[in-house]
């Protein structure tokens, strides 16, 4: 018997596989300015970078706080990892006018070091 049944050309699934309960492990980071590295972009652009990074293990969920000073507007963020693995950002946006919020989940099987850093104006 098949998992998929035809009504009106549409496949619908008609035996969905049960989901299992999936406790989420959710580690949180508050990086400040203080801890990170300062180069200036010019025109009062500054970016932050956090090294050494966080690792991740596999199947984690990792949430940032990246703090800039009081006098700062957050532009963006991202992330590089290593080793490259499939990690992605669920959610990235400032939450307050100096601090970004950057939630990532690490989808692979393997564990990966994650570094991060943040544009801000001053």
């Amino acid at each position: 018997m098949t998992k998929f049944s035809t009504v009106n050309g549409w496949l619908h699934f008609t035996n969905p596989p049960k989901q299992s309960p999936h406790i989420m492990n959710k580690r949180r980071y508050d990086l400040s300015y203080q801890n990170a590295v300062e180069e200036d972009l010019g025109h009062g652009f500054k970016r932050y970078m956090w090294r050494p990074g966080v690792q991740i293990n596999s199947h984690e969920y990792l949430d940032f706080r990246l703090i800039a000073r009081e006098n700062e507007n957050v532009i963006t963020s991202g992330y590089f990892t290593d080793p490259m693995e499939h990690i992605y950002s669920l959610q990235n946006g400032p939450k307050e006018t100096n601090v970004m919020v950057l939630i990532l989940h690490n989808a692979s099987n393997a564990d990966s070091e994650v570094s991060l850093w943040l544009v801000v104006k001053g």
